[in-house]
């Protein structure tokens, strides 16, 4: 299988004033072409550090991190849509490219096109208020694929939304995801979604975090996540990854 980003003994250590503070310690990982992997970890672990060092925002203490491609285009989406309120639906799907200015004509009608392919085309001239969270959420996707990405970090995507939009948009940027076969490394406390929507999950352990356990997730007629759920070998994923993240409540 191909892979398209090489992370090789990955750390990062904060100095303060109390002295230096690890973080990450270690991390070593492949990430597939097209493939979603999923991070889970205690709270303050360091999942968040970890993408913040591959979008390049951060920078590691020791270690390497590799991508597959040439001038890779890589796509950062956070926990909440951060869409601007004065601007319409299509302005903010295509606020990323103008920034970089890569607001061509072909460029915009990619923008329209993914629009339309998820059902927003008939929202293009309302605002971020006139939507719902789940809909917002599917236009920061749609502004972050809008640039054409080699590889997506999602970083808590939908803790912001209520449980039942959770679960649907879920469903919907699964199916994004895998339709664009963009490789996705995504931040997560919900072990149920990550079992349901990943190829792979990662756990981390506590900080500093390293790799504890990788498992492949090879469900029985695997379909969306909603649907992943109702897999006879979903339970016992949930337990053996509930146990490993040793959380003491």
């Amino acid at each position: 299988m191909n892979n398209i980003l090489e992370i090789s003994h990955l750390s990062k250590n904060y100095i303060t004033e109390k002295g230096c503070i690890p973080a990450i310690s270690d991390i070593t990982l492949s990430i597939h072409k097209g493939e979603i992997v999923t991070l889970v970890g205690t709270s303050g672990c360091g999942k968040s550090t970890l993408l913040s060092i591959l979008a390049g925002i951060d920078k590691e203490t020791d270690g390497s991190f590799t991508f597959q491609c040439e001038h890779p285009v890589i796509g950062y989406m956070l926990q909440t849509d951060s869409l601007f309120p004065w601007l319409t639906i299509y302005e903010n799907a295509i606020l990323g490219l103008k920034i970089q200015k890569k607001d061509t004509e072909e460029n915009k009608e990619y923008v329209k096109h993914l629009l339309k392919t998820y059902k927003l085309d008939e929202f293009e001239a309302k605002y971020p208020h006139e939507l719902s969270g789940g809909m917002k959420q599917r236009v920061a996707l749609i502004r972050t694929l809008a640039l054409k990405p080699d590889i997506l970090l999602l970083d808590e995507p939908f803790s912001a939304l209520d449980y039942q939009s959770r679960l649907a948009v879920s469903d919907d940027v699964y199916q994004i995801i895998k339709q664009e076969g963009i490789a996705t490394i995504m931040v997560s406390h919900d072990i149920a979604e990550a079992i349901s929507m990943s190829d792979r999950v990662v756990v981390l352990s506590k900080r500093p975090c390293t790799v504890k356990k990788i498992y492949p997730i090879h469900l029985t007629n695997a379909s969306t996540p909603i649907e992943n759920r109702k897999a006879k070998e979903f339970a016992g994923l949930y337990n053996q990854i509930w146990k490993d993240l040793d959380i003491n409540v």
